[in-house]
């Protein structure tokens, strides 16, 4: 059957199915959801939404594929196909997200301008450092790569910088613990520690660079945000 036949089937079994406006709404979550994940900033707030409208559509598509009672369907198989083709985009992406940020960011290696900070990082774990061009004191870290803002190097000294590099270490090191959408979120080091990773990351930089260390450069990046 062509694709313009299955359409006009698809239709037809819709139009004398009782279940049709369970299929329609199914379509309409999900156009919905791929609206509201094109509006959201928050990178990890915007995939989990945009995997959320691929879940309805396919069930929507799966629902039709049921109702139309067919061995074969093609219009199924190649949604199922687009589905299996774009997790794995969405799981290469991931993998190779530090390298995105790295030209997104325009951000170059810091061992360039302190070369301390690149040896102590690589003590701690296998992971290049980069520092990017903005007044906003930030720090994150993305596949194998660490990430600082020039508004954080220009605003704590030595003995904070090295807790928040510790800090990022630890996330690096542990990587699997992490959830994949979480990995894609850029986190800003601040004082919240809204989770169990992030207290166990705070508490191995306090092992590294010291407890005043790191409590005295949460207090600087707060008063920024403050």
């Amino acid at each position: 059957m062509s694709l313009s036949g299955e359409f006009n089937c698809i239709g037809l079994c819709l139009r004398l199915s009782d279940f049709t406006p369970f299929v329609a709404l199914f379509v309409v979550v999900s156009i919905a959801l791929l609206a509201a994940s094109m509006m959201l900033k928050r990178p990890k707030e915007r995939l989990m939404t945009f995997v959320s409208a691929q879940v309805a559509i396919l069930l929507a598509i799966a629902a039709t594929f049921y109702l139309m009672k067919c061995s074969y369907m093609l219009t199924f198989y190649l949604y199922l196909a687009y589905v299996i083709i774009s997790t794995v985009l969405i799981f290469a992406v991931l993998r190779n997200y530090d390298l995105i940020l790295i030209k997104r960011l325009q951000a170059k290696p810091a061992g360039s301008i302190m070369k301390w900070a690149q040896e102590f990082v690589d003590r701690l774990t296998s992971a290049r450092i980069y520092y990017f061009d903005s007044a906003v004191p930030r720090a994150f870290a993305a596949g194998r790569s660490i990430f600082v803002s020039i508004g954080l190097l220009e605003l704590l000294d030595d003995g904070e910088l090295k807790a928040v590099l510790a800090h990022e270490a630890w996330h690096i090191r542990n990587n699997s613990r992490t959830p994949y959408l979480k990995q894609l979120a850029l986190m800003t080091f601040s004082s919240s520690s809204d989770s169990e990773l992030e207290y166990m990351a705070d508490c191995f930089a306090a092992e590294i660079a010291g407890r005043e260390s790191l409590s005295s450069a949460r207090n600087k990046v707060d008063k920024v945000f403050i």
